[in-house]
């Protein structure tokens, strides 16, 4: 999949020339919200309470910005080249909790870059919906922060590989200018190594489920 990526990019740039009327440039804007990245199961020593407790460590929701390139090569379908870009506070929470009890442990800077194949479920009229899927690769910048759950993240940087899924709608208001929404699910495989925590049992690396909400503009050139 990594040689995958600068394929289709040289695929997708190189037709510019070929068919201009056929692109469009988005930009959008909206709340990004982060799956779980780790968990740790922790259990009561001897003498404590029966049961166990789970802690995740997770990132929390905040606005990002979405930029693309897209190219239609048919009526209903297209390629999308989209980036987006973030900041959010990690935290560890426990689950089950209900008063929405956090511990601050540190920040985390997310690019996402996407190379989706967008179907048009009605390519004409004024609101046009379409799904879209495809590869996707993720770069994690890790701030970490000390905190009393046990579960202090690293400093470090990491490139992860996945997929996104998702769709939208977009309310053509002219030949070239659209409103555009969109909800998309890119999952990816933890930014932390196994490593990265101590050598105790209970720890487990999730796949984060990043769902980006946004709603922009779109211009078609």
């Amino acid at each position: 999949m990594r040689r995958l990526f600068p394929f289709l990019t040289i695929l997708l740039v190189s037709t510019l020339p070929a068919a201009a009327q056929n692109w469009s440039a988005g930009i959008h804007s909206g709340p990004f919200v982060f799956g779980d990245f780790v968990e740790r199961t922790v259990r009561p020593a001897a003498g404590g309470p029966v049961g166990t407790m789970t802690l995740t460590l997770s990132a929390g929701t905040r606005a990002g910005l979405a930029v693309d390139l897209e190219r239609s090569f048919a009526p209903r379908w297209a390629v999308r080249l989209e980036g987006t870009f973030t900041r959010a506070p990690l935290a560890v929470e426990q689950e089950g909790e209900e008063d929405g009890r956090e511990l601050e442990a540190g920040e985390v800077d997310v690019s996402t870059f996407t190379l989706p194949l967008v179907f048009r479920i009605n390519p004409r009229g004024a609101f046009r919906f379409h799904l879209m899927g495809g590869p996707a690769y993720a770069l994690y910048r890790v701030e970490g922060r000390q905190n009393v759950s046990g579960i202090t993240p690293v400093d470090k940087s990491s490139g992860e590989l996945g997929l996104m899924a998702g769709g939208g709608v977009a309310w053509w208001v002219s030949d070239r200018f659209a409103v555009e929404g969109n909800i998309t699910d890119v999952v990816t495989s933890s930014p932390f190594d196994r490593e990265d925590f101590p050598s105790s049992p209970g720890w487990r690396l999730e796949r984060p489920h990043n769902v980006h909400t946004t709603v922009g503009l779109r211009y078609r050139f």
